[in-house]
């Protein structure tokens, strides 16, 4: 079964496959370079809008149980981003 990304009311399948590590899969206090961002135009727009884009280098910071918000660092600022959002964000 493929997942599926609903953009603009149409479904689109994710690139991501369980054998791609993502940020929500870090430890926390682990750096990563980020490889991709899984998502449509107004999802990397808003990635790219908190410094995330491919190439930059992020530490996770921490993380919430219960699919709560998931803390990185990029450059010298801490961002919370959302834990779905971590799972779409691919990392080397």
């Amino acid at each position: 079964m493929k997942d599926k990304l609903l953009i603009n009311g149409h479904k689109h399948h994710l690139k991501h496959r369980h054998d791609q590590k993502t940020i929500h899969d870090l430890k926390n206090g682990e750096p990563a370079k980020i490889k991709e961002i899984i998502g449509g135009r107004h999802f990397i727009g808003k990635a790219e809008s908190l410094g995330i884009r491919e190439g930059v280098q992020i530490t996770k910071v921490s993380s919430q149980m219960m699919h709560g918000p998931v803390t990185v660092k990029v450059g010298q600022t801490q961002i919370a981003i959302g834990h779905g959002m971590a799972k779409k964000i691919i990392i080397e």
